[in-house]
């Protein structure tokens, strides 16, 4: 048979509700009582009864995350952040993979709802405008994480992408590169667009032209990256004075893809190409060259929407929504190197 409160409160003399309460850490309950009912509810093995729980608080304690790849370390990451906060409390996490598929993401979406979960994070796939629709409908507390749909009010946390791109130009810009090829998500994801926003503004504030950047789209993977630069580099009449001396990549992944068809052109990174990555993912000071790259502090991500998840839990006006941006830090490593007037 299960251990009950009752048993706890049985073994210690004391009222079942001094038990409930110091399970709860209630400010009422000394904190020597609360210690001695805690270690006495482990010894006797008690498991909270989160169904029963549910029956009288309306809360599964449980939420849920929906990212489009749960193989990306970026994501992993978010993951990790928030599942540090919620570690402070009975709450449990699911985790669904959309694979960047509106239906897949609806459905992944509602199946959370259908358990009850008491609140969503969410990294949109960008082609299911429906979501927040769903959400809203759904009435359960949201946090939209690292991308943004034009013109949506939302809960909202993400790094400055464009911020990140314009310290990605502004790193290669100084180390005298003027002819660039961004290789990028397709533009129709936010942070793809705001990358390249970011990577302009800083050219335009060098008098440099909108033409000195050519634009790539690739699905965001290391096969993708690989492809699209094998084709750019087949197209080049001198392969050892391409059209562009530094490449920044959406991501690391892509970079990696990138690395692997320059090495197949028997070309070298940094001293014919410079390459520039993004997320600063856990390989890429493994890489070699080891890569320089833009950190978007996808923990610090995590730990700040769940944070904000649960003021959203626990308010009682949740009309006004909330956005947090984090800047990120440029990574200088050994991908990118200054370069003469001449080259």
């Amino acid at each position: 048979m299960p251990i009950t409160l009752k048993d706890i409160a049985e073994e210690l003399n004391v009222s079942v509700n001094t038990v409930s309460r110091a399970l709860r850490d209630m400010p009422d309950i000394g904190q020597e009582t609360t210690n001695l009912v805690k270690e006495t509810a482990a010894r006797l093995g008690y498991r909270k009864n989160l169904a029963a729980s549910y029956l009288k608080t309306t809360k599964s304690m449980m939420l849920g995350i929906v990212v489009p790849d749960i193989c990306n370390p970026v994501f992993s990451y978010m993951y990790k952040g928030i599942e540090e906060i919620c570690t402070r409390t009975s709450y449990t996490l699911m985790l669904g993979n959309s694979n960047g598929n509106p239906d897949e993401e609806s459905a992944v979406l509602s199946n959370m709802l259908d358990h009850g979960v008491d609140g969503i994070f969410l990294v949109p796939g960008m082609k299911n405008t429906q979501s927040h629709t769903q959400l809203e409908n759904a009435n359960v507390p949201y946090v939209i994480l690292q991308r943004k749909f034009p013109g949506l009010s939302a809960n909202f946390v993400q790094s400055n992408d464009f911020e990140g791109g314009y310290l990605a130009a502004q790193h290669l810009y100084q180390l005298g590169h003027r002819s660039f090829l961004y290789i990028s998500a397709p533009m129709y994801i936010s942070s793809a667009q705001d990358r390249y926003n970011g990577f302009m503004a800083y050219l335009k504030e060098q008098n440099l032209a909108e033409s000195s950047v050519q634009i790539l789209e690739c699905d965001s993977t290391r096969t993708g990256g690989y492809k699209v630069t094998r084709n750019w580099l087949e197209q080049q009449s001198d392969l050892h004075h391409p059209s562009a001396t530094a490449i920044f990549c959406f991501s690391d992944y892509v970079a990696y893809g990138v690395y692997s068809a320059i090495s197949k052109y028997n070309l070298r990174i940094p001293e014919d190409l410079s390459v520039i990555g993004y997320d600063n993912n856990e390989y890429s000071d493994m890489t070699f060259p080891t890569l320089t790259t833009v950190d978007i502090l996808p923990y610090k991500i995590g730990k700040q929407s769940a944070k904000i998840m649960f003021d959203l839990i626990n308010s009682k006006n949740n009309t006004q929504h909330i956005e947090a941006v984090i800047s990120p830090k440029l990574i200088l490593r050994n991908s990118t190197r200054q370069i003469g007037p001449d080259e």
